[in-house]
């Protein structure tokens, strides 16, 4: 039942990222298309990390947690809540600070003892996304001391992180279980188009509000 509902989850969040990072930010679809990605992303994150802990998949649990953790702290900086949002900033700053630390005391014990993969991935795998998590809450931290942030920076903020979030679950789908889709169709230019399509619109629109703003529908 879990693995189920993990498993659609991760199909509505894949269609719905691409459909809210391709149009017109601040239309309707984007709107609509974004919350379906935020809620959908945040239950298949939090499931594939238990199911990963069920099977001691330690490489799946940090992906998941990290994953869950990008969404949620990009979602907040385009809705902040009204009440205590310090506190939950300050709660998921402490829980991305966790996942990246705990991720790389594992990938270090690996690596000291000769190891090379973990879950049947290379180490380094485990290290970069420990990285992301330790920069992404030390990123939160100095927020926290500075204040909330605005224009550019806070649509930047929003986009790298549901960028990174949207690029995991692309390639974990179409790279890390490419066995699940039709052999006919199971080619390297359809495996490889989809994680591209994410990486080049996450940068399109990270310059794009960097050099020239974003003008979006209300």
């Amino acid at each position: 039942m879990l693995v189920h509902l993990h498993i659609i989850m991760g199909a509505f969040a894949l269609i719905s990222g691409i459909t809210a990072f391709s149009v017109q930010k601040g239309a309707s679809l984007h709107k609509k298309s974004g919350l379906i990605f935020v809620v959908t992303m945040l239950i298949m994150s939090s499931t594939g990390a238990f199911l990963a802990a069920l099977n001691g998949e330690k490489l799946n649990i940090v992906a998941g947690c990290l994953t869950f953790y990008l969404v949620a702290t990009a979602y907040l900086v385009v809705h902040p809540f009204k009440n205590n949002d310090r506190f939950y900033n300050t709660l998921l700053m402490v829980f991305g600070l966790m996942v990246g630390v705990s991720g790389m005391i594992v990938a270090t014990s690996i690596l000291d003892d000769g190891g090379t993969k973990i879950d049947g991935q290379p180490t380094q795998v485990l290290v970069v996304f420990s990285a992301i998590a330790l920069l992404a809450s030390a990123s939160d931290l100095r927020i926290l001391f500075s204040g909330r942030l605005k224009g550019k920076k806070k649509f930047i903020r929003h986009i790298w992180r549901m960028g990174i979030a949207l690029f995991m679950a692309t390639t974990s789908f179409f790279l890390g279980q490419s066995q699940v889709i039709p052999e006919e169709i199971r080619t390297i230019t359809f495996l490889v188009a989809p994680v591209f399509l994410v990486l080049f619109l996450t940068l399109y629109w990270a310059v794009r509000v960097q050099f020239w703003g974003l003008k979006t529908r209300t």
